[in-house]
This record gives structure tokens, C-alpha cells and sequence, in this order.
């Protein structure tokens, strides 16, 4: 479980910082922060 969640982390930095301009409007933080709220229960 703990490396689940530090990929996931890991993922969203990754993605925030190369596609911080470019996908802004295709890549929704706080949606993305929800649904991985919402999936851990």
C-alpha cells in the first residue's frame, strides 16, 4: 500500500511539473487529489 502511494506521488509531481503549463486544462489537480481521496476510503 505505502508504494502504491508514493508512486501515485509521485506521478502527480511528475506530471504538475511537465505539464504544468502545456496540460493545465487537461490535468485537473484537485479532481485528481479527490478521486485519490475518495479510492483510499
Amino acid at each position: 500500500m505505502k508504494a502504491i502511494v508514493s508512486a501515485l506521488l509521485a506521478l502527480s509531481v511528475l506530471a504538475g511539473v511537465a505539464g504544468s503549463a502545456s496540460a493545465h486544462e487537461r490535468f485537473d489537480a484537485k479532481k485528481f487529489w479527490t478521486e485519490i481521496e475518495r479510492n483510499a476510503g
